[in-house]
C-alpha cells in the first residue's frame, strides 16, 4: 500500500463519517464529537440517510453525494454492509478508510464478507484499518479517528511516541495515561483484525515520521514476521527505539488470543529471542510500556566513557539501599561506575567521616543539617568520566527533597549531558509532577528496583543504537531438487549444508550384520529409521557401543520387536566419541516463516529447556550472541575440564543448515544430535530429521 495513502489517514484534510448517529453517547456518534473537541481543522462529512443534520453540519444521504472525495471515511455500519460502504467511497475517490464495525474474521462464518471487504480495498487501492478496531490518532495534525474514551479531551499533549496495537482497549489505555499526565503521544493505532493492512505497515509508516523516536507495540502475533528484523533494522538506522510487550504467551492465553484475533499464537520464546535478535526492548506489563514511553522520549542514552570502569553512578542518601541496588544493577546487566581516584578524594573532603565516597555512595542523614552537601557533591559524582549515567536514590521526604533539589539535579542533567534517574522509596509522583521533571530531562521512578529497570532498558537501547549495519547473508546454495525423508534424502541435505556424518549402513530384513557391516569400524550404534520413530531413547530403539556384528544381530531382533516390524530397515553408525552434544533445527513458522534453533542436545533439550531461536536470514555475530545466552555456552567452552569444543564449527553448520533450509522445500530439518567436537574437529551429524513442505 502506497504511504501516500497512509497520509490520507493521519494527515487527513476531510473526513467522511458513514453511519454516524447524532447521539454523541453511542459508540457511532462519538467520532464527530471527538473530532470537533480536538480540533480537526478540515471538513466533516456526516453520511447516514437518517438525518439532514448533526450538530449544525449538513448530514449526506450516501456517499455518492457528497461534495469531494474525503481523504478518509470512518465505517461504522453493520458488517454486512461494509463492503457496499467501502466500494462506494472507492468508487467516489477516497483511499483510505477506518472500519470500526465488528463482526468479521472475529467471528465464524464471516469468510465470504471477509473475501468481499479485501475484493474491494484491492479494486480500489484503499488502505483499510481495522475492521473491529478503535481507530487512530494522529495528534499533531488533530486527527483522531475513534469512538474511544480516552480521546475525549481538548487538550493534546504531543510527544514523539507512537503506539500500535493489536487491542484497541490497550492502546487507548496507553494514550490516556500518556495524555493524563503530560506526556502525550504523536499516534495510536488500533489495528483490529488486520483484514488490509498489518500491524508492520503501520510500523514502516511510523518509523519514517519526523515526530516519531519511540515506538510501543502491544502484540499477540504476527502474519508478516519475516518483515521484522529488516524494519527493525531501519528503525535502528533512524535512532527510533522499538518496544514490544507480547501477550498470548501462556497456554490459556495462547487460547485467549485465538478467540481474540483469530491468530494461532506463536510460542513466547521464539518473539522473546526474536526481538533481542532484531534490537527490540521487551517489557513485562502494561505499565512498563508506559514507562518505556516515558523513559525514552525524556532521557538521553547512557554516555560511553573511554575505559572500563564505565556505568551509573548511585547517589544515595539512605546508605540501607547501597547493597539492594548493586544486587539489582547485577541481576538486570546494569554495570556500576567506578569511580576514579580524584573523585573518591573529592567526595572525602565534603562527606562525613561516616559516609562512603565509593560507588555506590552514602550521603547520609547528614544532609538533614548540612543541605549545602547536595549541591557541592552531586556534580562530583555526575562529572567523573566514567559516570554514565546518574540515579539519585532519595530518603523518606522523597518528594519533598526532589522539589526542594530540583534546580540542581536538573543543572545536573543538563551540564553533564547523562541520564536522571531520581528513586523514591515507594512515593509515586502524580502525573503532572513526573511530567514536570520530564521537562528538566529527569525522570522519577517509585522505588530502586523499578530505577534500575530504566537504565537497563537504556543500556539495551544504547548496545541496539551502536550495533553494525545488518546485512542480510547470502543463502544462495545448491540443494537437492527434490527433498525426502529417507536416509539417503536426508545426507544428500546435509552433504549440500557441508554437515559431515559418521559411517553408516542399512540393515535390511533377511541382512545379517556381517554384511551390513563389512565397511565400518566397531563399536557401532544400532537406531531405527527416522521416519519410523522420532523419539527413538524414550522408545527403547536405540543401542549403542554395539562391540560386533553378533551384538548388532541380537540388537536389532529387539528393535523390530518393539518397532511391532519383523522387517524394517534399521540404520547402523559408527560410534562418535567426545564432544558435546547439540540439537540444530530449521522450521516453518507461521509468524515468521523461517526459523533457525539452537540449544542443548540428546535429551538435554527436553529436560533443561536450553533451546534458543533466530528468525531467517541471521548471520555468524547473531549465532554466536545467540549461543551465548544458552547454557550451552559453558559446555562448549570445556566444561569440568572437557576439551573446549569447536564452537566456530557449530555456527558454520548453523548457516549451512540454514541455507540448505531456504533453498529446498523443506517443513522441518533437525539434527539431533549434532555432536561438537573438540576444537579444531569440526562436528559430525549423529541423528537428522526431515519433514518435506506438503503440498498446498
Amino acid at each position: 500500500m502506497p504511504a501516500t495513502h497512509l497520509d490520507k489517514i493521519f494527515r487527513a484534510r476531510s473526513v467522511a463519517l458513514v453511519g454516524v448517529s447524532a447521539n454523541a453517547g453511542k459508540l457511532n456518534g462519538a467520532p464527530l464529537r471527538i473530532l470537533r473537541m480536538t480540533g480537526f481543522p478540515g471538513p466533516i462529512y456526516p453520511v447516514n440517510p437518517k438525518y439532514a443534520e448533526i450538530e449544525g453540519i449538513r448530514c449526506y444521504a450516501r456517499i455518492a453525494d457528497l461534495p469531494e472525495a474525503p481523504d478518509v471515511a470512518v465505517v461504522m455500519v453493520p458488517a454486512r454492509a461494509v463492503p457496499d460502504a467501502i466500494e462506494a467511497c472507492g468508487r467516489r475517490g477516497t483511499h483510505a478508510a477506518v472500519v470500526i464495525s465488528s463482526g468479521f474474521e472475529e467471528v465464524s462464518g464471516s469468510t465470504c464478507l471477509v473475501e468481499r471487504l479485501k475484493a474491494a480495498c484491492r479494486t480500489h487501492q484503499i488502505a483499510l484499518v481495522g475492521p473491529n478496531c478503535e481507530g487512530v490518532w494522529s495528534v499533531r495534525n488533530r486527527v483522531l479517528l475513534t469512538f474511544g474514551s480516552a480521546a475525549r479531551r481538548e487538550q493534546l499533549s504531543h510527544r514523539p511516541v507512537a503506539i500500535l496495537s493489536q487491542s484497541g482497549s490497550l492502546a487507548g489505555s496507553i494514550a490516556r495515561h500518556l495524555q493524563d499526565s503530560g506526556f502525550g503521544c504523536a499516534y495510536v493505532v488500533s489495528v483490529g483484525n488486520e483484514t488490509v493492512l498489518g500491524i508492520l505497515d503501520y510500523l514502516e509508516y511510523m518509523i519514517a515520521q519526523d515526530d516519531v523516536r519511540v515506538v510501543l507495540m502491544f502484540l499477540e502475533g504476527l502474519k508478516d514476521g519475516d518483515r521484522l528484523l529488516v524494519l527493525a533494522e531501519r528503525a535502528r538506522s533512524r535512532g527510533i527505539v522499538l518496544v514490544a510487550l507480547k501477550g498470548g504467551n501462556s497456554r490459556i492465553g495462547a487460547a485467549a488470543v485465538a478467540s481474540h484475533t483469530g491468530k494461532i499464537a506463536t510460542p513466547y520464546a521464539i518473539y522473546r529471542d526474536v526481538f533481542e535478535q532484531a534490537g527490540i526492548v521487551s517489557v513485562n506489563g502494561l505499565v512498563e510500556l508506559i514507562e518505556a514511553a516515558e523513559v525514552f522520549s525524556t532521557l538521553p542514552l547512557p554516555r560511553h566513557s573511554p575505559g572500563r570502569n564505565g556505568g551509573i553512578a548511585v547517589y544515595s542518601i539512605p546508605g540501607g539501599t547501597r547493597a539492594l541496588t548493586a544486587d539489582l544493577c547485577e541481576q538486570h546487566g546494569v554495570p556500576l561506575a567506578a569511580f576514579e581516584p580524584e573523585t573518591v578524594a573529592a567526595l572525602k573532603r565534603n562527606l562525613p567521616e561516616f559516609g562512603y565516597a565509593q560507588n555506590p555512595t552514602d550521603i547520609t542523614g547528614q544532609l538533614l543539617s548540612q543541605p549545602e552537601l547536595f549541591h557541592e557533591t552531586l556534580g562530583i559524582v555526575a562529572r567523573d568520566p566514567n559516570s554514565e549515567g546518574l540515579m539519585i536514590q532519595l530518603a523518606n521526604r522523597g518528594p519533598q527533597d526532589a522539589h526542594h533539589y530540583r534546580e540542581t539535579m536538573r543543572q545536573v542533567a543538563a551540564t553533564t549531558g547523562v541520564p536522571v534517574v531520581i528513586s523514591f522509596l515507594g512515593d509515586a509522583l502524580p502525573g503532572n509532577e513526573r511530567r514536570a521533571f520530564a521537562e528538566d530531562n529527569l525522570i522519577c521512578a517509585r522505588d530502586p528496583a523499578d530505577a534500575v529497570r530504566y537504565f537497563s532498558w537504556l543500556y539495551q537501547a544504547r548496545r541496539i543504537l551502536r550495533r553494525p549495519t545488518r546485512s542480510e547473508p547470502a543463502q544462495t546454495v545448491a540443494a537437492p531438487a527434490k527433498a525426502t525423508a529417507d536416509w539417503a534424502g536426508c545426507m544428500a541435505l546435509l552433504a549440500a549444508a557441508g554437515i559431515a556424518t559418521p559411517r553408516w549402513s542399512l540393515l535390511d530384513a533377511g541382512q545379517f550384520a556381517a554384511s551390513a557391516c563389512s565397511t565400518l569400524r566397531f563399536p557401532v550404534a544400532l537406531k531405527a529409521m527416522p521416519q519410523d520413530a522420532e523419539h527413538k531413547t524414550e522408545r527403547g530403539l536405540l543401542r549403542l557401543k554395539l562391540a560386533n556384528a553378533r551384538d548388532v544381530d541380537a540388537a536389532a531382533q529387539q528393535l523390530r520387536a518393539i518397532l511391532g516390524d519383523a522387517d524394517a530397515t534399521l540404520l547402523v553408525q559408527e560410534m562418535v566419541s567426545g564432544g558435546v552434544e547439540t540439537v540444530i533445527s530449521v522450521i516453518r513458522n507461521e509468524d515468521f516463516g523461517a526459523v533457525l534453533a539452537i540449544g542443548s542436545g540428546g535429551v538435554m533439550i527436553e529436560l533443561a529447556g536450553d533451546l534458543g531461536y533466530l528468525a531467517l536470514p541471521a548471520d555468524a555475530s547473531e549465532i554466536d550472541a545467540l549461543v551465548g545466552r544458552l547454557k550451552l555456552e559453558r559446555l562448549l567452552e570445556g566444561f569440568r575440564g572437557a576439551p573446549a569444543a569447536d564452537r566456530a564449527a557449530l555456527i558454520e553448520a548453523a548457516l549451512g543448515l540454514s541455507r540448505i533450509f531456504s533453498a529446498a522445500p523443506l517443513q522441518e530439518l533437525e539434527i539431533n544430535p549434532l555432536i561438537v567436537l573438540p576444537r579444531g574437529r569440526g562436528v559430525m551429524a549423529v541423528d537428522v530429521l526431515v519433514k518435506p513442505l506438503s503440498p498446498r
